[in-house]
């Protein structure tokens, strides 16, 4: 008993802790699939991607290490990474220097005490403001401990330093001390690759090392980052922000650069604390967000008379932020989530009223505008979807069908002003293609009615199941692939006329757009002379006739509607019709909204037009 006991608890080393549990330390070392940014040579671009998130750590640490001591020690502004694609080695070297002494109550050399104990470094003074990366001492050793080979090389202007790690730290060779006038430290290590799963580093796994040194470029202006042979400058952090966007709106402070832009991509947050950067946000980004989003929220109630929650601003902001926080804490070893409180960051920002206002005036708001009437009608669009189980359109005595099966694309719908054609439609009309509709009366002006009101209408149910059209559905699969609009020549005719085109262009605007709507001409002279007769379609146009033509013998007839027509007339305007098609642009839209719709203003100054 007492030896199985033994077998389920068990002490592990820190190196052996490390590589059973990788996770604690590194974060995942399986084969993770995102959407990540990569550059293209011109822009960030958006790709999804397969990668170790576990790997891409390592090698973050390393430089994390560089940038770190650079913020201790001005004179370190260069960091060179180089990869090897023979043997996959990865080498960080930096101008600074680590002190080539003995540490006094431990006996052992600085580079080989921080580089191979997992709770060794510098920033365990929590007496002191920290700004670096680093904070549990772990960093650096926890890549020694995942490399078949890591090499410590460093020289502090008077000695040089070297030392050598193989077999995930477990073996070591004896430092070798040599007399050296230069400053600089170079770690270079190949990854134990089966601790990942790895076979080596692929292209994705380069670009995306690549895109870290970008950033950490766009974070440390005054460090000169270079990768291979490849050199990343930043005069601003919003240069930086424009390799993602084609414009932002930009703002700093001592510990602060933000950047604001537009975004089709849903709520996206670039951010870094401390040059590191937190893919999972934090405190830094909502301390940031949080204040643009409240002040959008204000003005917009206020101008548009409109109350858009929080979460709808935030989906159409990119937001970029750069920060310094003291003494930061994350949510984890991997650093990729802030969790101090604002009250701890050390500084504030307030954001400017000059940056508030140039988003309020920008895509960002107009695409949140356009959002909200673009949510307003599915919401309706669907509200219709529901009503439509209320219709019953599987008798409409007053539709004189078209008799054809196969080809209902082909077939007419004439939407005639009353019922004084329909015995015309019967005698001129080809029944296979050709449908009619009498309406009775004026159309329903929809403009300012509630659809739970126009659903109730019986002309709105009867011509919409002539059509085959659905509230709140798209117009598919109808029973009539052109619609004619007949009306008196008069006004009252074309008021019908366009409510039928109003009702249809509010709903289903589709069809303007297919070409399926025309409104027939229908004359107001007809003159006969013999056998012979002509159609005027204005008074105009007769009367231009009429100054020069030989009147003499020709009878001519003032049309007071359709049921002025003769047989004549009516066989010329069903088989031959005289058409308009009628186009659902910006115009349109405006006239239709002038004469139907609830702004009385509108139609005065249409009719002193």
């Amino acid at each position: 008993m007492s030896k199985e006991i033994s077998k389920k608890y068990e002490l592990l080393d820190e190196i052996q802790h490390v590589l059973k549990r990788p996770g604690m330390y590194v974060g995942s070392t399986k084969p993770h699939n995102s959407k990540e940014f990569l550059f293209d040579g011109d822009k960030f671009h958006q790709e999804e991607v397969t990668y170790n998130p576990g790997f891409l750590k390592l090698f973050d640490e390393i430089v994390s290490n560089s940038i770190d001591e650079s913020k201790r020690n001005p004179k370190l502004n260069q960091v060179h990474v180089t990869f090897n694609p023979k043997n996959g080695e990865i080498s960080v070297w930096d101008n600074g220097g680590i002190p080539v002494i003995k540490h006094t109550d431990h006996g052992v050399w600085i580079p080989e005490l921080i580089f191979s104990n997992l709770r060794a470094g510098s920033n365990f003074d929590d007496t002191q403001d920290r700004t670096v990366a680093g904070t549990n001492g772990v960093g650096a050793s926890l890549t020694n401990i995942f490399s078949q080979k890591f090499t410590i090389k460093t020289s502090d202007g008077k000695n040089q330093f070297v030392q050598v790690f193989s077999d995930n730290m477990s073996k070591r060779t004896e430092p070798k001390i040599t007399p050296s006038d230069k400053n600089f430290t170079e770690l270079s290590y190949i990854v134990d690759y089966k601790q990942f799963g790895m076979d080596g580093v692929d292209q994705v796994h380069i670009d995306m090392m690549r895109k870290r040194l970008m950033d950490i470029a766009a974070c440390n202006p005054n460090v000169k980052i270079q990768y291979n042979n490849e050199k990343f400058k930043f005069r601003t952090f919003k240069d930086y922000a424009e390799l993602y966007v084609d414009s932002c709106f930009y703002e700093r402070s001592d510990n602060w650069e933000i950047a604001i832009a537009p975004t089709n991509l849903g709520y996206t947050a670039i951010s870094f604390v401390n040059s590191i950067e937190t893919k999972e946000g934090g405190n830094h980004v909502n301390y940031i967000a949080n204040q643009i989003i409240d002040k959008l929220r204000i003005m917009i109630k206020k101008k548009h008379k409109v109350d858009i929650r929080p979460t709808d601003i935030k989906n159409h902001m990119m937001v970029f932020i750069n920060s310094t926080i003291i003494n930061p804490a994350f949510s984890s070893q991997t650093k990729e989530k802030l969790i101090t409180e604002p009250k701890d960051f050390g500084s504030t920002h307030e954001i400017s009223e000059k940056m508030i206002k140039q988003i309020f005036g920008s895509e960002i708001v107009a695409s949140i505008l356009d959002w909200i009437e673009n949510k307003k009608q599915a919401d309706e669009r669907a509200q219709l979807r529901k009503l439509n189980k209320d219709l019953n359109t599987s008798k409409i005595l007053k539709l004189i069908d078209a008799k054809s099966k196969d080809n209902r694309e082909g077939c007419t719908l004439g939407i005639f002003e009353g019922d004084s054609a329909k015995s015309a439609v019967r005698q001129f009309r080809d029944p296979q293609l050709f449908g009619a509709f009498p309406l009775k009366g004026k159309f329903l002006n929809v403009s300012e009615m509630k659809n739970t009101e126009v659903i109730k209408n019986e002309e709105v149910i009867n011509l919409m199941g002539s059509l085959g059209l659905r509230l709140g559905e798209e117009p598919n699969n109808l029973r009539y692939g052109k619609i004619l609009i007949y009306t008196d020549a008069d006004p009252d005719g074309d008021a019908i006329a366009g409510l039928l085109i109003n009702f249809l262009a509010k709903y289903w605007p589709e069809l303007f757009d297919q070409g399926r709507i025309y409104r027939v001409l229908t004359p107001i002279v007809v003159s006969q002379k013999g056998k012979d007769w002509l159609s005027f379609y204005s008074k105009e146009e007769y009367q231009e006739w009429e100054s020069n033509t030989n009147t003499k013998g020709w009878n001519s007839e003032y049309k007071k509607g359709l049921a002025a027509l003769e047989d004549a007339e009516y066989e010329q305007i069903i088989q031959n019709p005289k058409t308009i098609k009628i186009t659902n642009d910006k115009l349109g839209k405006e006239s239709l909204n002038a004469w139907f719709g609830g702004d009385s203003g509108l139609r005065k100054k249409k009719l002193l037009s």
